[in-house]
């Protein structure tokens, strides 16, 4: 009798430490990114092609074709309502989450909600002649959510090897505060204290404090923007 009260208060031990134990998604290895270098302003046209190219080696993607079918011209910047039809129309899964108030934008309210100087800068950077159907293109696509993406749901799709594409804010990575230096960056792998990226002004696998890249990410001017890419379409 005694043995089987040791076994019962045994297995209630067992059972409470597994009810309790923090569920956690295990590591993975880097992902095997192919890493393509920008050219000029082109950072969210070259994360674009790194994701077309790692889901589709037997294409021949490269920068120039990728920043002509966004329309970006030579010392313009790219967004990334205008990355998300090119992803999807060269059929991968891919899904937006941003903060930043799309149905409202026009030069005017730029440098309202970003602020004098930023919007100035931003205002400067953006081809609104091709920003706009990319606009259009979110209204008609249920990909595309108005939020904040958590962070543990960004590093939960890392561990899962979906393609994560983020827009940071350069100056804070780097301890430099100043006028908003949106970037684009591809998850390649996710540490416990690290991250680590494909930075295509830099060069493949980059590491960064997680912390630190967390306030990047959480910027004025980024609106926390994210894309993941669960795979090809079916």
């Amino acid at each position: 009798m005694k043995k089987e009260l040791v076994i019962l208060l045994f297995l209630v031990l067992l059972a409470a430490c597994t009810v309790n134990a923090p569920l956690r998604t295990p590591l993975r290895a880097p992902l095997h990114i192919p890493y393509v270098a920008q050219i000029g302003p082109s950072c969210v046209p070259s994360q674009v092609t790194m994701a077309l190219q790692y889901y589709y080696p037997e294409r021949d993607y490269n920068l120039a074709q990728i920043d002509a079918m966004i329309g970006r011209e030579e010392s313009k910047w790219t967004w990334f309502s205008q990355a998300l039809p090119i992803l999807v129309g060269e059929g991968l899964d891919a899904y937006y989450y941003s903060t930043t108030p799309y149905y409202e934008l026009t030069p005017e309210y730029v440098l309202e909600y970003y602020g004098k100087d930023d919007g100035k800068l931003i205002n400067g950077v953006t081809d609104w002649e091709q920003l706009y159907p990319s606009i259009d293109f979110l209204k008609t696509t249920d990909r595309y959510k108005n939020m904040e993406l958590p962070w543990e749901e960004i590093e939960k799709s890392v561990n899962q090897g979906y393609v994560v594409l983020m827009i940071i804010d350069y100056n804070t990575l780097r301890g430099n505060p100043g006028l908003y230096s949106g970037h684009g960056v591809t998850i390649t792998q996710m540490l416990p204290t690290h991250v680590v990226y494909h930075n295509s002004n830099i060069g493949p696998h980059q590491i960064t404090e997680k912390q630190k890249f967390i306030d990047a990410w959480n910027a004025h001017g980024t609106d926390n923007d994210v894309i993941i890419i669960r795979g090809r379409l079916q």
